[in-house]
């Protein structure tokens, strides 16, 4: 979307630029200092040095005021956001007036203001055209690729930088792993980064590569990952050749947007690219899977079918969802090692060296931690004289430019060169000859300008700089016309021409023109003017009759000059020496048209010209003149036919004194060159060569004797002493001294015990064994095979003599060489990565007793092993129970200990002291502090002092390095499980044997284990307590029961009072009963004269229209039943049982009789 900007007529907006730095903050403000712009009139600087913003809600620019120091005007640098300390980074850069810009700036967004930022470290010394990304998980910035000042030269460098913010150290990552695939040098490209990697698109390249368009950088592999290598998965429109686009990410990473760009033409598409969340899933077959560091393979298979196969990330679980019957196959691949010891060798700075945790610095080259180090550095000693010019270079005190273009400290006490010594930069010359004689400058036809080759790329992007002419290129720079005497080298420049005088002697004056005619008149007025001035400067101007002498000849003289401006009139190019004939070979004739050149006396046409004729010839030699023959080396005569009887190593006197050698070559001695001279080796008769001792020893020494010499190699201090006391070099069999690079053997060809070559080709150096600090020796050509100790053993490799006897099929899908996974793997029944100085940790669950010798305590107390004085015991801790408290007990019964405990598996490195002998153990580097005093990771670190019979500790902090000292009786460690996530936490237990003070007894004894203490159930007790308190229960549920019933009771009789008391003032009355003989209804009827079947009671509804009845029922059988008279209760409508009597019983509902008298 284009945003338009309204602006008032004051209102300041930045200038038209490109190849500036710029960067969004907040997603509020952009940020854009420096760049390129075209060249205005009476303003000859295209590069800017002004900072703006925009503010995107209210769409209006501000220019940032300068006050302070401010950075110097630059293009091609970058502009980076650095999120943690809310500041912009610039990086990089160029300008015609200044050159490379070669320090760091920082722009406080808080304060306002810029500074310079103090860098140590082997950073780029200049360089422009690059990208630059903030990775925020490991606060650093990533520098690659560009125009990267090197050596007195720029070139386009594939490099890549990592800058550390905290320590202000650059790192460059090139050198850590050179095996890996890194992109091909490239400039203007652009690069984003994700949480994992930076991804890296486009840029000019030569040749340019579809391959190459697109690469992913994995933070924590050091790899880069070809994203359109041929074995990757992709869908859709592959990426145009494109530099200078630009290039977005969306937050979650999960696409990329690439936006604009110059290639082929000016582009205008936006391109969108998705990503899979790991990059892994891009290789859907296993080799090509398995290639990629940090990448592992998994499939499920049915029958050796597979069914289905997954790449992913090898810190992850295999993310395949099971199937019914098939079996899981899995390779882990490759682990990522960003800082493995195997590549301290290769890194050549020591800023780059200490800030790897595995690796030191020790007399003057980089060394693993493993190897023993008299005197180790523990800081650098800056590197002040980085400098790309000699003007930078003489600005810094004690520093100086040398020959070679680079800045050196000035050791020398007579002081150093100044500033006013280094020659002019390149746009300061305003001429194209005085241009193009300064080496590296070259003049643009466009800007009129001398520019640097160093900046010509960007100062020149997109054609502006027009014809850009080199030092080969003197003779066709646009001088004036009239410089040119000649035709011939008039007509050479398409805006001159010729006017010719008459005649063929060639006589003219060169002027502007063009075809037509010349630009300041005819040539007649030209000639004059040139001619006046001619006079004018060979004569004294102070003699004003010759000049009009010579005017009125001029003005008198009918003479026609003619103009010529594509070819050249006739002249005699012989006669005027305008010809290009060698005039000692070569006579010239003039002919109508030019001229022409034939061979002179004793020479004839050649391939090259005329050659000169030797009648006799020259058998080995070259015809330099007629009859002269140029013999070759070794040979004389007339004809040098003869070979002297120099061993073809001198050349003789003459044909008479063939044995008289001038000076012996080809590092040969003797009055015949018979001999090597010493420190040669070999036999220089009969044309024999002499080998120097230093190609003879494979390049590991210079100095070699005859095998038969008895000699101390210490005699032999320098070369001057050597050759005092050699007479001569050994003709064979000689015995290389000194051997270099942990060689040894007669010719150096083989290595010192412990150490191994990783070739068949004896030229390279040995190596120490990469056991990884587990061993001492391993196969002197592979480096395998190492006797591994301490509990590790080697891990699969490539190769098919794995030392951990894993199957072949293993072995082929490793990708691993076997030197590198030397002593890499853990024995069963213990745990960690013992590589870069970390050792095996002893599995011990929890109440499993443990001897200081990691014995269980059934094994070893019979017999226990003590832990003598600077021996290390390694234990690692893991719960059982997710829920409870884990205690560690440590008790020492004899003897002093040192205590480490920590979460990680890799915070402590065990090395020999190679002073005591003993194994000191220290924190690794990764888990240590930067030089500020701030630490490097998360880590919390508590100290303790142990005092009395028992140490108590309690750690509540989740990733606590524990460090106890002199611990001599019991300590406890408490880890509450509340603080402390025992699902996947392992605490690792490292125990180190002092030399006690005060006491013989130096070893050390005792025992350790850990608890976690849960309720235990003692049946006796337990059923005692659960009858006691069941009977207890069941007894005063009686007594509640029994109280109950005595209450319901007395409820009860009080109950049955009120009910006796309500039905005594109920109304009452008498009813006659008849309980004769049952008979028959109609019987029964006559015999009693009418009675009729009455309720006892009606009891009438509150409307009167409905009642309860109640009436006796007589019920069956014989005088013994007990039961032979009841009530029976009915609702009733009394309009249809008394449907005229029915009034009698509402006047009785208010009548109460009382009940009557007790009798």
């Amino acid at each position: 979307m284009q945003v338009t900007i309204e602006s008032t007529p004051d209102a300041k907006m930045p200038t038209g630029r490109y190849f500036h730095g710029a960067d969004i903050v907040h997603t509020q403000t952009i940020f854009i200092y420096g760049g390129l712009t075209k060249k205005q009139k009476n303003y000859s600087n295209r590069t800017l040095d002004d900072f703006w913003q925009f503010d995107i809600q209210n769409q209006r620019w501000s220019e940032i005021e300068k006050k302070y120091i401010w950075p110097p005007a630059v293009s091609g640098h970058t502009l980076t956001y650095h999120k943690a300390q809310d500041s912009l980074i610039l990086i990089g850069g160029v300008s015609p007036q200044g050159g490379f810009l070669n320090l760091v700036w920082e722009y406080r967004l808080e304060k306002e203001h810029w500074q310079e930022l103090n860098i140590k470290g082997m950073g780029p010394a200049g360089i422009f055209g690059h990208t630059t990304v903030y990775h925020s998980q490991s606060n650093n910035l990533f520098v690659f690729g560009g125009v990267v000042y090197t050596k007195g030269q720029s070139l386009v460098k594939n490099n890549l930088y990592m800058l550390n913010y905290e320590s202000k150290t650059w790192t460059e990552l090139n050198s850590l792993d050179p095996s890996i695939s890194w992109p091909r040098p490239r400039v203007f490209h652009s690069a984003v980064t994700t949480d994992d990697y930076m991804l890296l698109m486009g840029g000019r390249m030569y040749p340019w590569n579809i391959t190459d368009t697109f690469y992913a950088y994995s933070y924590n592999c050091n790899q880069w990952i070809n994203l359109m290598d041929d074995a990757t998965t992709k869908v859709g429109p592959f990426p145009r050749q494109t530099y200078a686009q630009a290039m977005t990410v969306e937050p979650d990473g999960d696409a990329v947007y690439v936006i604009g760009g110059w290639g082929l033409d000016s582009q205008s598409s936006v391109l969108r690219i998705e990503l899979p969340v790991d990059l892994c899933n891009l290789w859907p077959r296993k080799r090509a899977c398995l290639a990629v560091s940090g990448c592992g393979y998994c499939a499920n298979k049915i029958h050796e079918e597979v069914r289905t196969q997954q790449c992913h990330a090898n810190t992850k679980e295999c993310p395949l969802d099971p199937i019914l019957n098939s079996s899981r196959v899995t390779n882990q691949g490759r682990i990522c090692s960003v800082y493995s010891s195997s590549n301290c060798t290769l890194m050549q700075d020591c800023s780059s060296c200490l800030q790897t945790s595995s690796c030191s610095w020790c007399q003057g080259a980089c060394t693993s931690n493993t190897t023993q180090c008299s005197v180790p550095q523990l800081k650098c000693l800056s590197n002040r004289c980085i400098a790309t010019d000699c003007i930078q270079c003489h600005q810094i005190p004690g520093c100086y430019w040398d020959s070679r273009k680079e800045c050196i400290p000035n050791l020398q006490d007579d002081g150093a060169t100044t500033v006013s010594e280094c020659p002019q930069p390149c746009i300061n010359y305003s001429t194209c000859s005085a241009c193009l004689e300064v080496p590296d400058c070259r003049w643009s036809t466009q800007l009129d300008e001398c520019i640097s080759a160093s900046y010509q790329d960007i100062y020149c992007a997109g054609g502006v700089c027009g014809l850009v002419m080199e030092s080969e290129d003197r003779q066709y720079c646009p001088e004036p016309c009239n410089s040119f005497n000649q035709c011939s080298s008039c007509l050479r420049h398409a805006h001159c021409g010729w006017c010719a005088a008459p005649g063929n002697r060639g006589e003219g004056v060169c002027a502007e023109g063009s075809n037509e005619r010349p630009m300041a008149g005819t040539c007649n007025i030209i000639y004059y003017e040139n001619s006046r001035k001619l006079l004018d400067d060979e004569r004294n101007p102070a003699n004003p009759e010759d000049i009009d002498a010579v005017a009125s000849y001029l003005n008198d003289l009918n003479v026609s000059y003619s103009w010529h401006y594509v070819k050249c009139p006739p002249e005699n190019e012989c006669l005027n020496g305008h010809h290009t004939c060698a005039n000692e070979s070569e006579i010239c004739v003039d002919l109508e048209d030019g001229f022409e050149c034939k061979c002179g006396a004793g020479y004839k046409a050649g391939v090259n010209g005329c050659e000169p004729v030797c009648p006799l010839g020259c058998v080995r030699g070259q015809c330099v003149q007629p009859n002269n023959c140029h013999c070759d080396f070794g040979y004389v005569g007339a004809n040098c036919s003869i070979q002297c009887q120099c061993n073809g190593h001198a050349d003789c006197e003459g044909p008479d004194k063939l044995d008289k050698c001038l000076k012996c070559h080809n590092n040969t001695m003797g009055s015949q060159c018979e001999k090597c001279q010493p420190l040669f080796v070999g036999d220089p008769t009969d044309g024999g060569s002499c080998v120097p001792c230093l190609e003879y020893c494979n390049g590991h020494s210079s100095i070699c004797v005859d095998n038969s010499t008895d000699l101390d190699p210490d005699d032999f201090i320098d070369n001057d002493y050597i050759k005092d006391n050699l007479k001569e070099g050994p003709k064979g069999n000689a015995k290389c001294l000194r051997c270099a690079n942990l060689t040894s053997g007669a010719r150096c060809d083989e290595c010192i015990v412990g150490n191994f070559r990783g070739s068949e080709d004896h030229r390279h150096p040995c190596r120490a064994c990469e056991c990884h600090g587990h061993g001492d020796t391993c196969d002197p050509v592979h480096g395998d095979k190492c006797d591994c100790r301490n509990n590790t053993e080697s891990d699969v490799c490539r190769d098919g003599s794995s030392s951990s006897g894993s199957q072949a099929s293993q072995e082929k899908n490793s990708a691993r060489l076997c030197w590198e996974v030397q002593c890499s793997k853990c024995k069963d029944g213990y745990l960690g990565t013992p590589t870069s100085g970390h050792q095996c940790y002893k599995q011990m669950h929890v109440d499993n007793k443990m001897c200081f010798d990691a014995k269980p305590m059934d094994e070893c107390k019979m017999k226990p092993k003590p832990l003598h004085p600077g021996e290390v015991v390694f234990f690692v801790i893991q719960p059982r129970f997710m829920n409870v408290d884990i205690r560690i007990i440590i008790d020492v019964t004899q003897g002093r200990l040192n205590v480490f405990m920590s979460t990680h598996d890799d915070t402590y490195v065990a090395y020999p002291n190679s002073t005591t002998g003993a194994v000191d153990v220290d924190v690794d580097a990764q888990h240590g502090r930067w030089e500020n005093g701030t630490l490097k990771s998360k880590d919390v670190y508590m100290e303790r002092e142990a005092v009395g019979l028992r140490t108590y500790i309690t750690i509540t902090q989740p990733k606590t390095i524990l460090f106890v000292k002199h611990l001599q009786d019991r300590l406890v460690i408490t880890l509450p499980e509340e603080y402390h996530s025992l699902e996947t936490t392992r605490f690792f237990l490292v125990l180190q044997a002092l030399d006690p003070i005060d006491t013989d007894k130096k070893v050390a004894y005792g025992i350790v284990y850990s608890r976690q203490d849960q309720l235990h159930i003692d049946l006796f007790v337990f059923f005692s307590v659960f009858f006691s308190c069941f009977f207890l229960f069941l007894a005063a549920c009686v007594v509640a029961w029994k109280a109950k019933q005595a209450a319901d009771v007395r409820r009860a009789r009080r109950r049955h009072v009120v009910e006796m008391l309500h039905m005594a003032k109920r109304p009452f009355a008498r009813v006659t009963v008849s309980l004769g003989v049952v008979g028959t209804p109609s019987n029964t009827k006559k015999r009693t004269g009418g009675w009729e079947l009455r309720p006892v009671a009606v009891e009438p509804t509150g409307d009167a229209l409905a009642a309860v009845a109640t009436v006796f029922v007589s019920l069956p059988g014989d005088q013994s039943t007990s039961v032979r008279l009841a009530l029976a209760s009915s609702l009733i409508l009394l309009a249809r049982q008394f449907p005229s009597g029915g009034r009698i019983f509402l006047r009785r509902r208010s009548i109460h009789a009382a009940p009557p008298a007790p009798t």
